[in-house]
């Protein structure tokens, strides 16, 4: 308890990020994860091996950009540094045991952004929706971009905070989180480098004798194109948020995302 109240003082953060929870939120899943270390440990081999081999793949490696740089647990760091002239991790929070990690790195750079462009709208500070990642689109040397299990965590702060904010929601689309979730498919859709999506798309709640508690899609959904791969990721295992019952993460992977993307397949009503 005391690490992470020292973990949230010493983090520097959007004020959005920190009305919005994200700041809380992502102390937390810095503890579960190193409580769960070793039941994370096959998801975070398997992000880190993927990215690394579409990386491999690439003709060329000026710039890599991961989205959801988060803890860095699911991204071939090593690797990237090595392969490519540049690599920008983009995340609404970078905590300090992150940035102390990159001290040495002299090619890679950190940039702080609201990816779901749409913080400032909800809350009434902006008349619509930000353009998030414009300036890494418009970017030529942008070679690989990464959406590293980000897409899911785009929409339940939204869902969240229009629950508790019920007279800001009257004004807003119903439909918000799942708008998230298809304006991020969209703008990756926008980059010319080749782009990676990892992500979950459903949680699974089970009991210890195997029963079905619940299934959640965490797409709200939104539809996404048959995926190049997938595997379980045991997020809270039992005893983690519950005695008896365990929370487990579906993960699609799309290697080439552009490519296996119908044009227009995940949009809303602007």
């Amino acid at each position: 308890m005391l690490a992470q109240l020292a973990l949230r003082a010493l983090t520097p953060a959007l004020p959005l990020a920190r009305r919005f929870g994200l700041l809380q939120e992502s102390v937390a899943l810095w503890s579960r994860g190193l409580r769960q270390r070793k039941a994370w440990a096959e998801h975070h081999a398997r992000c880190r091996r993927l990215v690394a081999e579409v990386a491999a793949e690439l003709p060329q490696h000026r710039k890599a950009v991961i989205l959801g740089s988060g803890f860095l647990r699911d991204i071939p760091l090593n690797a990237l540094c090595q392969g490519f002239d540049e690599v920008v991790l983009v995340d609404i929070v970078h905590l300090p045991p992150v940035r102390l990690r990159l001290l040495p790195r002299r090619n890679v750079r950190l940039l702080t952004s609201d990816l779901t462009g749409a913080m400032a709208w909800l809350a009434g500070e902006a008349e619509g929706r930000a353009d998030p990642l414009a300036g890494l689109i418009a970017d030529e040397a942008v070679d690989l971009v990464v959406s590293a299990n980000l897409l899911s965590q785009l929409a339940w702060p939204v869902a969240d905070w229009l629950e508790d904010h019920p007279a800001r929601a009257a004004a807003l689309p119903s439909d918000m989180p799942a708008r998230c979730i298809a304006w991020h498919l969209d703008d990756l859709s926008r980059f010319k480098g080749h782009v990676c999506l990892i992500s979950d798309v459903e949680m699974v709640e089970r009991e210890r004798d195997g029963a079905i508690h619940d299934r959640l899609d965490l797409t709200y959904g939104v539809k996404l194109p048959p995926e190049d791969e997938s595997w379980l990721w045991p997020v809270a295992p039992f005893g983690e948020a519950e005695r008896d019952r365990e929370f487990v993460h579906k993960v699609c992977a799309w290697r080439d995302f552009q490519g296996s993307r119908s044009p227009r397949l995940a949009s809303v009503e602007d």
